[in-house]
């Protein structure tokens, strides 16, 4: 039986109010990626076609519709291709900042993480034994009030897996 104070029944409780979904860089990334594949199939497409028409351009008798135009077929693939690129690392950037800005209004002026540090450190040493050295970098940046770009994904992990072992074990 856990034995917590008001403060950390308390922060359990926001804890189990919190949209993961809304932190998962991976889920929102496949929402936002979208572009990005229709912008790759266009420019595979411009290319398919440029090449099909360059080759027909290269064959004697075929008909062709000019080396310009196959030029501006093959420029157009690369563009949209450039345009990919740069669109989804823009993305990347943009998504990133959305998360921890979402963290940073979870975790707030002092630190979430710190306030149920009682339960991580709990689940630790039920799970591995005692503190990894990951989940320790996260306890001490939440208390210095900021999650890294490297500890979103264990951020999520640490809270989920604390409020399921929290479940289990509260009674």
């Amino acid at each position: 039986m856990l034995n917590l104070n008001e403060s950390e029944e308390h922060y359990i409780e926001l804890a189990k109010h919190i949209d993961f979904d809304a932190i998962d860089y991976n889920i929102i990334m496949r929402e936002k990626a979208k572009h990005t594949y229709i912008t790759l199939i266009l420019a595979g497409t411009f290319v398919i076609i440029g090449l099909v028409f360059f080759v027909a351009e290269l064959i004697p008798k075929a008909v062709g519709i000019g080396a310009g135009a196959v030029s501006i077929l093959l420029l157009l693939g690369l563009l949209c291709l450039f345009h990919a690129l740069r669109y989804q690392k823009e993305t990347e950037t943009r998504v990133t900042y959305e998360i921890l800005q979402r963290i940073h209004a979870i975790e707030g002026q002092n630190g979430f993480l710190w306030r149920i540090n009682t339960l991580i450190n709990g689940y630790c040493q039920d799970k591995y034994g005692g503190l990894p050295d990951g989940i320790q970098q996260l306890q001490t940046s939440s208390q210095a009030g900021g999650i890294d770009t490297d500890e979103i994904q264990l951020y999520k992990e640490v809270l989920i897996n604390v409020l399921d072992w929290y479940q289990k074990n509260k009674d």
